[in-house]
Parts: C-alpha cells; sequence; structure tokens
C-alpha cells in the first residue's frame, strides 16, 4: 500500500516507488531528509468530452456554458494543491502546435449564464456526467463540474464507469455519455496524437474523438498539416485547428500532468520522458 511504499523509501529499503502519490505523501518525501521528489511537466491531458450530437450539448452555446462553468483554479489549485499545469486547449502546453496566444475558458458563472442565454437548445434534463471508476482524480472534477452546473441552472448526475464499458459506449452517438471525464497521454510525441485524432471527423467514435465532432474546415487543416513534412507550416495548420476547436468547445480541458519522481537522494542522473511518462534509468547512478 502508499503507506508502505512511501516509508520504505524514506527508510532507504527502496531507491524509488511510484510518482502517483497524494500531496501530503510527496510533502512527507521531500521533509524526510533522506529521499527527493524529481518534477517535470508532462504531457497528459486532463479533460471532459462532450457528445457534441446529442441537444442540448449539440448547441454551442450550452458547450461554451459549461466550459465557463467548471472550476479550473479550485480544481488545479486547491482540491490538487497546485501540483498540476493549467492546460486550455486540447494540446499539452509543452508541444509544439500549441497556440500560446488562446487563454481557454475561465471559472466565470455571469459568462456561462451568458451563453446559455444565446441559445437555441434549452437545457431541459440532467446532464449525465460519467468519470472512471477507480480514479479518483476523475470523480472529484465531475462532483465540482456538477457543483459549477447547479451554479448556473443545470441539473446533472454523476455516474461511475469502469474504462471498457465506457470506451464500448463511445462506439455510437446514441450511448455515448453527455459527459465523460479522462485523460489523453501521449503515446506519439507529436501534436497529431491530440488535435488529429481526437477532432478529425474520421475518428468519431473511438475513445479520443467521443464527442463524435466533426468540422470540415478542421478536417482540412489536420489532413494538411499529417501531409506536410515542413514542421513550420505543420505547427500553423494545427494552431489554426486548435483555435477553431476551442471555440466550438466540444469539451473542456482542465490540466496538464506533472511527473512526480520519489527517488533516494543517493540515486542521480534520471532522466524523464513524456512518453508513457517513463523514466530512462540507464543513465541513473549512485553519488
Amino acid at each position: 500500500d502508499t503507506n508502505t511504499r512511501v516509508l520504505g523509501l524514506i527508510k532507504g529499503d527502496f531507491n524509488g516507488i511510484g510518482g502517483y502519490l497524494q500531496t501530503d505523501q510527496l510533502k512527507r518525501i521531500e521533509a524526510s531528509g533522506n529521499a527527493k521528489v524529481l518534477e517535470a511537466e508532462s504531457m497528459r491531458v486532463m479533460m471532459m468530452q462532450f457528445n457534441t450530437t446529442r441537444g442540448p450539448l449539440s448547441d454551442v452555446h450550452v458547450r461554451r456554458a459549461l466550459n465557463y462553468a467548471f472550476d479550473y483554479d479550485g480544481f488545479n489549485k486547491n482540491i490538487l494543491g497546485g501540483l498540476v499545469e493549467r492546460n486550455p486547449t486540447p494540446l499539452p502546453n509543452t508541444i509544439w502546435g500549441n497556440p500560446k496566444d488562446v487563454k481557454g475558458y475561465s471559472f466565470d458563472v455571469e459568462k456561462a449564464k451568458a451563453e446559455l442565454a444565446k441559445a437555441k437548445l434549452k437545457v431541459d434534463r440532467p446532464l449525465e456526467i460519467h468519470f472512471l471508476t477507480g480514479f479518483a482524480q476523475s470523480e472529484q472534477a465531475a462532483q465540482l463540474f456538477q457543483n459549477g452546473l447547479q451554479k448556473i441552472g443545470i441539473q446533472s448526475k454523476v455516474i461511475g464507469t469502469p474504462w471498457p464499458t465506457i470506451v464500448e459506449r463511445f462506439g455510437k452517438p446514441e450511448t455515448t455519455p453527455d459527459i465523460s471525464v479522462y485523460w489523453i497521454s501521449t503515446y506519439y510525441a507529436d501534436p497529431h496524437n491530440w488535435i488529429g485524432e481526437m477532432f478529425h471527423s474520421n475518428n468519431k467514435g473511438t475513445f479520443k474523438n467521443a464527442h463524435h465532432y466533426s468540422n470540415p474546415k478542421v478536417d482540412e487543416l489536420l489532413d494538411k498539416a499529417v501531409q506536410s513534412t515542413d514542421p513550420a507550416t505543420r505547427a500553423k495548420l494545427y494552431e489554426e485547428a486548435t483555435r477553431i476547436v476551442v471555440e466550438d468547445a466540444p469539451g473542456l480541458w482542465i490540466y496538464n500532468t506533472k511527473w512526480y519522481g520519489p527517488y533516494s537522494k543517493k540515486l542521480q542522473g534520471i532522466v524523464f520522458c513524456p512518453i508513457g511518462n517513463a523514466q530512462e534509468m540507464r543513465t541513473a547512478y549512485y553519488e
């Protein structure tokens, strides 16, 4: 269990342990004097996917209202203790092709209500927010979002769903939940891993494009980007596609993961790789 692993690291029984720890455990390790916690910003984006095919989430103003109804700072800074970085777009902050001028949405009840007033479709039923069972952060985000929605007059239900079940449901628009809370990791270090696979219409119904999003202009930009061999051209195309997607608000994007590596202070030379949140141990040595 977590306490046993942390105590073993502090006592020197272990040289390193897994980094998915609660804030208090990381602080306990740092305060011990015998161990350290290495830190690096990774490329694993936490988000919520909206089913854009079904009312009321088929209305862009409703989707924008939902983006304004999530308390990003409350989640990232208070609940998670500042151990993550706010990520306002589908692309990680650390990848090229991410438009730096896009600030994204912020928690603003009045702006959320203003967007609802513009919507042609009314939110006349409780929205279902599905989190991944066994992942505490997913559930915490869903519950916080439920509270934000209540402040703008929207009722919701928070439902836990196992990963295999929810992926199967993503296959069809009619079975895809209204809102799903999970992460997209780094399968390969290229913007297409996120913006390309998440928002090209060819990928509708996969776990990446669970919102069944389709925009011909975005498809055109993504096709050009993946066919080009010029990095500067590709970056501009991905930036333009990202700006459109953020305006269309088919989901909301919460944070980019930070990697934390709890290791003995005697161990040096560990190199972090964002692909799979892996650590290169061949370079490690005792000091």
